[in-house]
């Protein structure tokens, strides 16, 4: 069934309506809600990137003014406290499920990583959880430790889980026989390394937790910026506390950005709610910036080496790729299927590659925890295959526009199985790219380098087609609908709202369907005891689910409006049918009507309730970024000049909000490819980049005016609103695009001797070699 969206107010730019409260400061976050009685908790995390833990001595703490207590991992595991639980859709190397440990909430015998959390100090205020923590004295024997995935991947390495080696889990996909047969008869091959930086999300609320428990109910209460609150709350009770998942209550306000990093619980969420219940007071704990970068999972960190093999017309006949994920210390919740299965759905790109091998290995080293983040393993995959491509364009000497045109899935050839088995259901790939070219006058580039050389400076152009597949551990969403004896109309819905203008397009969409004024729709999310299910935000899949089942359940209570109006109104059936308009049900020849508030007076409850169910598999949003990118020729300095966007976002509701995705995806796309790397010292293990005066994120004026532009000409057939989502696609085709602008613009260099981020340092050493 495919939806009039154009009933539903789609099309037009409108401005949020919750942006009112923001910009007036009186958002209410997390660590906003005030909790009468609340104490405070600080974490004591290890120093020591390896180490073993032979005992944990509390006695100068005994008495310390404004103690409440302090909780160790003997005491989690003698209540009977589990560890985060991770989840895995591959095997181990030979066989079987992953042998690696779940990551424990606190570290009982050993710890593995920087930051690893041993003790949970509680106070009354967070001064004195400060100071106490500071007296909690852990004595630890350091042990050997090791940080670099190359070297974590050596069968003889040092391994991070003494019981098993550090490649824990290995995910195949195509046929190596097949491949080796394309390779020995190709005309043209081409083979290089792909290196994907370490990030930190850096979402600009940090995280912060607060715990309640009811002794009477034996219920929690947790407070906290999640984006997926139910499955949140599922782990919480099935894996962690062991209890019904009735007996957790998940409550998100406003969250200041998630990009993935806050899609499953936290260790700090376990600790809350631990001491809570422990201590019989509501416990509150928030992240300092700095120890976000030490608490926070990481993400990207791959290496692979990508090869690609042609026939005599430089089509690809075949590609191989060896890559590898580092895990960390643990896997998170997400980390190896992000790394793995999700991320590899969509490993041809937008390109017809008959043949694939791929192998991923995922590897144990002694660093923070990988999990999600904007993208979730699609930027890996397209980054590494669209540098490929560069490589070979410019390894052929063919223009990089054109060695794409012979490679692309034709709009004929649609539906596509990739080989994931998935199935690309619409697009229109050579049109994204011509689109691109055209507005970023591609054939206007040689003046504009002209122009560049005469101010000393270089200048390249380079160009990237992405795809994403958006996505969800389950592919539904149920929307209950609750209208009041006023006629207000209560939208109950499992995604979650995180800034991304969610809230006010859910009520565009049900003001829209049901003729109402906006102010006649409320949107609740992000509460687990008021909303029945919800699988939650992420992936990009809000609107195609969670829109999709708006817009249904708006339907369903139209159609009930009018079963109950019609008895209301005692209809015959000689009168026929009767019609609903904007929140009026009347006989035909409009004789008689009923409002919706009536209608639900009129119930036993003063209350009138209808559900609905979308089902949306994945959809594949694309598209085509050119980047221009001038190069001082002294300092090295970038400047991304011109950056032109095309997307296939499917039809697109609110072209303001659409744009605002691409552009903040972009400006994190820019800042892996320009500024941002996690940086351990290998020698000591320590996080060198542990703040914001050493980890650089881009600044405004790093990023360029953007021309981005919307292609609606091929919604997805996927779901009843023909969108494919937006939130990911900048970050996902931003950083391969400006990597090529430079290597472009760089002589005798190729993308390979560009590791991001490309410094203005690395610039500058690369062009000191040629002189």
């Amino acid at each position: 069934m495919i939806l009039p969206i154009e009933n539903y107010g789609a099309g037009k730019s409108q401005k949020r309506i919750e942006d009112v409260d923001l910009v007036r400061g009186v958002g209410v976050y997390t660590d906003d809600v005030a909790i009468p009685g609340e104490v405070f908790g600080v974490v004591v995390r290890s120093p020591y990137p390896a180490a073993s833990i032979r005992g944990i001595d509390l006695d100068n703490t005994t008495g310390l003014d404004g103690l409440v207590g302090i909780i160790t991992g003997a005491d989690l595991a003698a209540d009977g406290v589990g560890p985060i639980p991770f989840m895995s859709t591959v095997e181990a190397p030979d066989g079987g499920p992953p042998r690696c440990q779940p990551l424990p909430v606190l570290a009982v015998d050993e710890v593995r990583f920087v930051g690893q959390p041993v003790a949970f100090v509680v106070a009354r205020t967070r001064n004195h959880a400060r100071d106490i923590a500071e007296m909690v004295e852990v004595d630890y024997t350091d042990r050997e430790h090791i940080v670099d995935l190359k070297e974590a991947a050596a069968i003889d390495a040092l391994r991070v889980d003494g019981s098993v080696g550090n490649v824990v889990a290995e995910y195949r996909l195509g046929d190596p026989a097949e491949c080796d047969a394309a390779f020995g008869q190709a005309a043209h091959r081409v083979s290089l390394n792909v290196i994907n930086n370490r990030v930190i999300p850096n979402p600009i609320e940090p995280r912060a937790a607060i715990g309640l428990y009811d002794e009477a109910a034996a219920q929690w209460t947790l407070y906290c910026g999640n984006q997926g609150p139910h499955l949140t709350r599922d782990i919480l009770a099935r894996d962690v506390f062991g209890v019904a998942s009735d007996q957790i209550r998940i409550r998100v306000q406003r969250i200041g950005g998630g990009f993935g990093s806050k899609i499953t619980p936290s260790i700090e969420d376990v600790l809350v709610m631990y001491a809570a219940r422990r201590f019989e007071v509501p416990v509150r704990w928030r992240a300092d910036r700095s120890e976000s970068f030490l608490s926070d999972y990481h993400a990207r960190d791959h290496r692979a080496q990508v090869s690609i093999a042609f026939d005599p017309d430089f089509r690809i006949t075949a590609m191989r790729i060896a890559d590898l994920g580092n895990l960390g210390a643990y896997p998170s919740p997400f980390g190896i299927p992000i790394a793995t299965s999700t991320g590899n759905r969509i490993v041809n790109g937008v390109y017809n590659i008959p043949v694939v091998d791929l192998t991923v290995k995922m590897v144990l080293t002694n660093t923070v925890p990988t999990g999600p983040y904007r993208g979730a393993g699609r930027p890996e995959v397209v980054h590494r295959l669209e540098c490929a491509l560069e490589f070979a364009a410019a390894e052929f000497g063919i223009d990089a526009a054109e060695l794409r045109r012979r490679n692309f899935i034709r709009p004929d050839s649609i539906p596509y199985e990739i080989p994931s088995g998935l199935s690309y259901d619409s697009g229109d790939f050579p049109g994204m790219l011509e689109q691109a070219l055209v507005v970023a006058d591609w054939r206007g580039f040689e003046a504009r380098k002209a122009a560049s050389r005469a101010r000393g400076n270089l200048r390249g152009r380079g160009l990237a087609c992405h795809i994403d597949s958006t996505s969800g551990i389950a592919p539904t969403e149920t929307v209950e609908v609750i209208v009041d004896a006023k006629g207000q109309c209560e939208f109950r819905s499992g995604t979650q709202e995180m800034g991304q203008g969610l809230h006010h397009t859910y009520v565009t969409i049900a003001a829209g369907a049901l003729g109402l004024p906006m102010e006649s729709i409320d949107v609740i999310q992000g509460d687990t005891a008021r909303v029945k299910s919800g699988v939650g935000s992420y992936g990009s899949r809000s609107l195609y689910v969670g829109g999709a089942a708006i817009a249904m359940a708006a339907e369903a209570l139209i159609d009930e409006a009018r079963r109950l109006g019609a008895q209301l109104l005692e209809v015959t059936e000689e009168e026929g049918e009767v019609t609903y308009t904007s929140g009026i049900v009347e006989t035909a020849d409009r004789s008689r009507q009923v409002s919706l508030a009536e209608i639900a007076a009129a119930q036993d409850a003063a209350s009138f309730v209808v559900e609905a169910e979308a089902e949306a598999p994945f959809c594949f949003p694309n598209g085509c970024y050119v980047c221009e990118a001038e190069i001082d020729g002294e300092t090295g300095q970038v400047k991304i000049d011109r950056f032109t966007a095309v997307d296939d976002v499917g039809r697109v509701f609110n072209p303001m909000i659409v744009h605002g995705q691409v552009h903040g995806g972009l400006a994190q796309g820019i800042g892996q490819a320009l500024f941002e790397h996690v940086q351990y010292d290998a020698e000591s293990g320590q996080l060198v980049t542990g703040s914001l005066l050493d980890y650089a994120l881009p600044r405004a004026g790093d990023v360029p005016a953007f021309d981005a532009r919307v292609d609606e000409s091929q919604p997805a057939v996927t779901n009843p609103l023909g969108v494919k989502g937006a939130g990911e696609s900048g970050a996902v085709g931003g950083p391969p695009a400006v990597i090529a602008a430079i290597a472009n613009a760089l002589p005798q260099r190729s993308v390979e001797d560009l590791e991001m981020p490309v410094t203005a340092e690395k610039i500058w050493r690369l062009l000191g070699s040629r002189r």
